[in-house]
């Protein structure tokens, strides 16, 4: 049976260890210790296999091992340097060594190489009963040169008037969310492995208690009761830790052949089937992504990218910049690729089991939903339940709109827009691929019902999105009605300019007034402004603990209780009243604030669950432009909507009494 074993240590120069002697052990190599002149060397009976793995821009010698762990050894100079992080993994002994070794090499790979580290891969089979491997892990990172970058780097910050020093990690490899997330991605790979190789076993990360498992604690036995048994005499002790390991150990067989039996049962009944082709990409797109695949995953991982993307359109034009896109780019096509295998396979599978159910009409959220119910109750489910199940994901995506609506309502319009336009472009191709001429019923006729429905639906779906930005624009027309009365160019603003007054209005709490464009309202002072700052950085600085993280966020909503962290308009009027500002705010908090609100990596998507999301993102007319981080002031964007609306309102007038002369002429002439 495959078991789950995932620790983890520090080789530290404060317990007295040594890299040479620690790789040394584990490759079974003879390794010479170039500080003391000292050979290392343990003597295997089984040698061992080893593979040094490194990130592209690690220099050439890390793949001598006894030059790596000697340079890790002398660019460490404290006494209680950490110098390598070592872990031990048991591998499923099911696998052939072919596939344990292939298992462990893609695994070290794409969740220690690919995040910077070296990797030192020794795997062990002195028993046949258990395989594992050994990797040390390099802790300090390399520069994209091949130099040795810093492990930490100094911030300064205010504590009770006083600036203090604090050193903060360059890399989050230390952190406990970090190795939570390691110990969650050998389940999955593994898994994967098992279930390629056709294998039923299955291991996971989680403890028995969060299984939900029910055992009972030994006791600690102590000396005296060890002793005791050694003199062939009885401990109560030792006997109640005996009893109650072998209760534990029936609760555990007893779980695992349920789940077992559950599976297998499942399995009999309704297999889930993807081609060998399908298998090969989703494997593909899943090391590409670094990350199991699976419908919720995919939908997550999009919109984490399409905040990247948002954010990114705030950076001046460059090379790094263009990377960056390119890479979301690339990204983005793996997932809709992926998220189409799912699709496919859903519909075989809706095929197969639901043969009278019209899929046409279902969203292919809906459909994977389906399914998922379909497999975890294994049995078809009724037509009622079918209802629910739709009814469920309509409610959930309403709700998930409703909370975008209410915290974001500029992006919302812009999604909005944004899926009319793509309703719009497929509703032409297939017009077009089927050669469809509405003026002429002939055109119709011979194109399928699968066409035409999905025609009717695409409709369908415009004219609803049409009628909630009619809504939404109605509702800002009677903000904007008793706002400005007497001002009729507010009939003449788009429905992003309109948002713009609206968003003013809630961050300062009155409406905006000519005077205010001439003398700018400030809703914060300088050192409000800055101490907000500080701790919505602290907030989002990956290298800091949740713990303290959220610190800063009880910190911020007990000062500033009216502060709405969660209301993305809010936080976007924040970002725009410090930019006015910027000068007073100062240099370094000025970078801390374009930090949170500007920079996020790739590699931080997996963090961002727990932060705040802060991305300043006001859009303006039907071009989809955005409004620049480091240019235009919003004031200035205010002024020129009202230019623009009164303009507009001009013409109109003009336009209307040009047409009144003539309707008096013509009347005129008929008398």
């Amino acid at each position: 049976m495959a078991i789950y074993h995932f620790s983890n240590q520090i080789i530290s120069r404060k317990k007295q260890q040594n890299t040479i002697a620690a790789a040394a052990y584990r490759s079974g190599e003879r390794l010479i210790d170039e500080r003391t002149n000292e050979e290392k060397h343990y003597k295997r009976k089984v040698k061992p296999i080893t593979h040094i793995l490194a990130p592209s821009h690690a220099p050439q010698w890390v793949y001598d091992r006894q030059q790596l762990w000697n340079e890790v050894e002398k660019k460490e100079k404290q006494w209680n340097a950490q110098l390598a992080r070592e872990i031990n993994v048991a591998l499923p002994k099911e696998l052939s060594y072919a596939e344990q070794e292939k298992l462990a090499i893609e695994f070290c790979t794409d969740i220690f190489v690919n995040d910077g580290m070296v990797a030192d891969l020794s795997i062990h089979r002195d028993d046949e009963e258990n395989p594992h491997f050994h990797v040390m892990l390099t802790i300090r990172p390399f520069n994209e040169d091949g130099s040795w970058g810093n492990k930490q780097m100094k911030v300064k910050e205010m504590i009770d008037g006083k600036q203090q020093v604090k050193a903060v990690h360059i890399t989050d490899w230390n952190t406990k969310e970090k190795l939570l997330y390691w110990r969650e991605q050998w389940a999955h790979y593994a898994n994967r492995f098992l279930e390629k190789d056709g294998l039923s076993e299955r291991i996971t990360h989680l403890s028995n208690k969060d299984r939900g498992i029910e055992v009972l604690p030994t006791i600690h036995e102590g000396f005296v009761a060890r002793q005791m048994q050694s003199e062939g005499k009885e401990s109560d002790r030792i006997k109640m830790n005996t009893d109650r390991r072998k209760y534990n150990q029936t609760v555990i067989d007893l779980e695992d052949a349920k789940r077992e039996l559950k599976s297998k049962e499942r399995t009999e009944k309704f297999v889930r089937r993807f081609t060998p082709l399908e298998k090969k990409q989703l494997s593909q797109s899943a090391k590409s992504l670094r990350m199991f695949v699976n419908f919720e995953n995919i939908n997550n991982r999009k919109i984490q990218l399409e905040k990247w993307q948002y954010r990114l359109e705030f950076h001046q034009d460059s090379i790094n910049k263009y990377k960056k896109l390119n890479r979301i780019e690339k990204e983005t096509e793996l997932l809709y690729r992926a998220e189409e295998i799912l699709e496919k396979e859903a519909n075989r599978f809706l095929e197969q089991y639901y043969p009278n159910l019209n899929k046409e009409e279902l969203s292919k959220d809906q459909k994977i939903e389906l399914v998922e119910v379909t497999v975890s109750q294994n049995k078809l489910v009724s037509h009622n339940e079918i209802e629910n199940v739709i009814r469920a994901v309509e409610k959930k995506q309403i709700e998930r709109d409703l909370h975008g609506l209410l915290n974001d309502r500029s992006y919302f319009i812009f999604a909005l827009q944004k899926k009319m336009k793509n309703a719009e472009v497929e509703f032409n191709q297939l017009r077009v691929t089927n050669g469809i001429n509405f003026s002429d019923e002939s055109t119709i006729r011979n194109v399928s019902d699968q066409v035409l429905n999905r025609m009717q639906l695409l409709l369908s779906e415009k004219s609803k999105m049409e009628k909630s930005l009619e809504l939404i624009g109605r509702s800002y027309d009677y903000q904007l009605e008793e706002m400005y009365p007497n001002w009729d160019g507010r009939h003449y603003l788009t429905l992003e300019q309109k948002e713009f007054f609206v968003m003013a209005k809630e961050y300062y709490g009155r409406i905006i007034l000519p005077e205010d464009f001439s003398t700018i309202p400030r809703k914060y002072s300088k050192e409000d402004q800055q101490r907000i700052i500080f701790s919505l950085y602290c907030m989002n600085n990956k290298e800091e603990k949740l713990t303290i993280q959220n610190q800063y966020r009880e910190l911020l909503i007990n000062n500033y209780p009216d502060f709405q962290l969660d209301n993305k308009s809010y936080m976007n009027m924040f970002y725009h009243e410090c930019l006015k500002f910027s000068d007073e705010i100062g240099l370094e908090r000025m970078n801390q604030l374009h930090s949170v609100f500007d920079v996020i990596s790739i590699e931080d998507v997996e963090e961002s669950r727990y932060k705040s999301s802060t991305t300043f993102t006001v859009y303006f007319n039907n071009d989809q432009s955005y409004f620049p981080a480091h240019g235009s002031d919003f004031f200035s964007i205010l002024e020129s909507a009202i230019r623009e609306a009164d303009r507009k309102w001009r013409e109109d007038e003009f336009e209307q009494q040009h047409k009144n002369k003539r309707n008096k002429r013509q009347k005129g002439m008929d008398r």
